[in-house]
């Protein structure tokens, strides 16, 4: 009996000197008195205690990177934006070894995009450049300039696979696109969007002639009136596609407009 009570007692010593302890053990191994870590108050904090703190701060303040591009509208470069991060450990670190009335800043690291605005200026020879005549209804011509406004000034990365279907979407009315007449197999009807195989087709060519490589192309079942059969490429939302790969060492601009009676693709780079 006597040494139930005897446990119970110390069990209860050392629930009530518990927090004695700690903050005994606080000052003796935890953060110098009076140091700050840009205005938090971090004395006494142990190192996980400051991990935490300094995870919190860092989510407020981390930004990633962003690579330089190109701006659809007017093909002018958007500058690459540096990345900021906090340095989590080198931050404890230096909040662990600081003197006491230490006023400390967060330690932080810049990092650079990979895709500069110095690798896309030099990006300025023509490639490959095809034309083909614009023709057909004002419906047909609607179609051809919302198609060719989606490709126009599209960055595609080395390595990168460009598909026309992803970049152009879906052809709907509420897009703008318009019925005008499409081939399905033999025959011609009108269907929304009807013309872009033009678009496709001139932009075929033109990554003919800059040498890249096609990944996926077909040809109409009949011949289109804009182009020699066998020079053409038919795409319909959302699995008949047309891509092709950049397989140069350098980024590539894929650029397209309506300029008086032609449709023109031009595949713009540095050789």
């Amino acid at each position: 009996m006597k040494r139930w009570i005897a446990m119970l007692l110390i069990m209860s010593l050392a629930g009530v000197l518990t927090p004695f302890i700690r903050q005994i053990s606080r000052r003796m191994i935890g953060v110098e008195p009076g140091v700050y870590l840009d205005y938090r108050n971090m004395e006494y904090y142990f190192e996980d205690e400051v991990r935490s703190i300094v995870r919190e701060m860092a989510r407020e303040i981390d930004q990633p990177e962003v690579n330089a591009s190109i701006d659809k509208e007017t093909g002018g470069i958007i500058p690459e934006q540096n990345g900021v991060f906090v340095d989590v450990e080198a931050t404890v670190e230096l909040v662990m070894n600081a003197a006491a009335g230490e006023h400390l800043q967060l330690v932080i690291i810049e990092s650079v995009p990979q895709l500069r605005a110095e690798h896309l200026e030099p990006l300025t020879e023509i490639l490959g450049d095809f034309s083909t005549p614009v023709m057909g209804s004002p419906g047909r011509v609607t179609n051809l300039r919302l198609a060719l406004a989606a490709i126009n000034n599209t960055l595609v990365l080395p390595g990168q696979v460009f598909s026309f279907n992803e970049v152009v979407g879906e052809r709907t009315p509420e897009k703008g696109y318009k019925p005008a007449p499409i081939i399905y197999g033999e025959a011609v009807a009108d269907g929304v969007g009807g013309g872009i195989c033009q678009v496709s087709t001139t932009l075929y060519n033109a990554v003919r002639l800059a040498g890249l490589e096609v990944v996926e192309r077909r040809m109409h079942s009949i011949a289109p009136s804009y182009i020699r059969h066998g020079l053409d490429a038919t795409v319909a939302w959302p699995h008949t596609d047309f891509k092709f790969r950049n397989n140069s060492e350098y980024p590539i601009i894929v650029k397209g407009e309506i300029q008086g009676w032609r449709v023109r693709v031009w595949i713009v780079g540095r050789k």
